[in-house]
Order: C-alpha cells, then sequence, then structure tokens
C-alpha cells in the first residue's frame, strides 16, 4: 500500500531556513549533491515514528508544503489519480540517482507528490 514518506518546503533563503530546524527542532540538514538546490532535514533517528523531508528554493509564489507518496509505478498511479477525479499538475519527470517523480492535485485542491524509486536511473 503506497504511503506518505516524504515532506517537501520551500525557502527563499537557504541558511535561514537550515538554521530555523536546526535550532528550534535539532533537525540535522545536508544538501544533496544532485543537479538543482536541495537540501535534505533528517528529523530523527529510525528508532522514532516520523518521516524526514527535505526544502528546495521557492521557484513561484504559488509554492506549498507538498507531501510525498512512494509508490511502485508512477504511471500507474498516475493513470488512477485521473481516473479517480485527480489532476496530474507537474507530469512525470527524471530525479537523476533517485526515480521517478510527479506531482498531483487531488479532489480538494491539495498538492502531493507521487515517488517510484529507481537509483539507477539518470
Amino acid at each position: 500500500m503506497p504511503r506518505v514518506v516524504h515532506f517537501e518546503l520551500v525557502t527563499d533563503d537557504a541558511e535561514r531556513i537550515s538554521k530555523f530546524y536546526e535550532k528550534a527542532f535539532d533537525w540535522k540538514v545536508q544538501k544533496w549533491e544532485g543537479p538543482m538546490d536541495y537540501w535534505f532535514l533528517m528529523t530523527g533517528d529510525e528508532k522514532e515514528p516520523g518521516i524526514d523531508g527535505a526544502f528546495g528554493m521557492r521557484q513561484s509564489p504559488d509554492d506549498v508544503v507538498v507531501n510525498t507518496i512512494d509508490v511502485d509505478n508512477v504511471d500507474k498511479y498516475i493513470k488512477l489519480v485521473e481516473e479517480n477525479g485527480g489532476e496530474i499538475v507537474r507530469p512525470k519527470q527524471v530525479i537523476p540517482g533517485v526515480g521517478y517523480l510527479a506531482y498531483f492535485k487531488d479532489t480538494e485542491g491539495n498538492l502531493w507528490g507521487m515517488m517510484q524509486s529507481d537509483a539507477s536511473i539518470e
């Protein structure tokens, strides 16, 4: 069953948001070595409940928090989202070394990501 596995925040200032979460919650911040400005947020260890997240640079004033669902096949779930009244707002894209990602809105306008892991993808 697909589950929420990741959250994503947006920022205008990577240093400011890093300091905030490090000092307020003791979260660890690590810059991704990939092709875009992206930082991982480690919110705890595997013994505690919860999920980790990340933040990226704001690209639009409309950017919002996005929760991401782990799926076994993005194409399959794109079809299921559309068949059930959702809307694909960012088509399937490749994230090198990570997998495939697409964004959708549910029937109430909530924005979500769905990720199919595939570390071999370039």
